[in-house]
């Protein structure tokens, strides 16, 4: 019998990189999504840190213009603090669209890998059941042959 090749084999190898695709579209905005949430973390540091030295500097009495200097730079962390967070919550929409895009392909591929193991079971099948009609052949041949030489033995005794 013929060995098993898949008739939606092309189709598998288009859905397979189209998957591909995607996930490399997703594992780009992940990154991008961590280099932000990264910012992110680095400017909340540096604004806790700043407000640190706000508050030894004005609880150790220093002098206006340098609280007024720092008081500056918190207001400023704060602002690059929220900026970082809407960079971040503005890649949270693309992020989860991504990840919908690569779980759709992949079901697709499932669905297609699905029928492909159908296919070759049944292909199997077919294959064991014409393996077994060929060696019940042999043997009802066998048999013939056997009865007939037992007959020609027969014969050849009774003469």
């Amino acid at each position: 019998m013929k060995r098993f090749q898949f008739r939606l084999e092309g189709l598998m190898r288009v859905r397979r990189f189209e998957l591909d695709r995607v996930r490399n579209q997703l594992a780009v905005i992940e990154r991008e999504w961590t280099r932000r949430a990264g910012l992110l973390k680095g400017e909340q540091a540096r604004l806790e840190a700043g407000q640190a030295l706000l508050e030894r500097a004005a609880s150790h009495g220093s002098d206006g213009e340098e609280v007024a200097m720092r008081a500056d730079a918190i207001t400023a962390g704060r602002f690059r603090v929220a900026r970082a967070q809407r960079a971040l919550e503005d890649l949270n929409a693309p992020l989860v669209e991504a990840r919908r895009r690569v779980d759709h392909a992949l079901s697709r591929v499932r669905s297609l890998e699905r029928l492909e193991e159908k296919a070759e079971t049944e292909h199997r099948r077919l294959e064991l059941k014409a393996e077994q009609a060929q060696l019940e052949e042999l043997a009802m041949g066998r048999i013939a042959r056997a009865g007939v030489e037992a007959r020609r033995v027969e014969r050849e005794a009774a003469r």
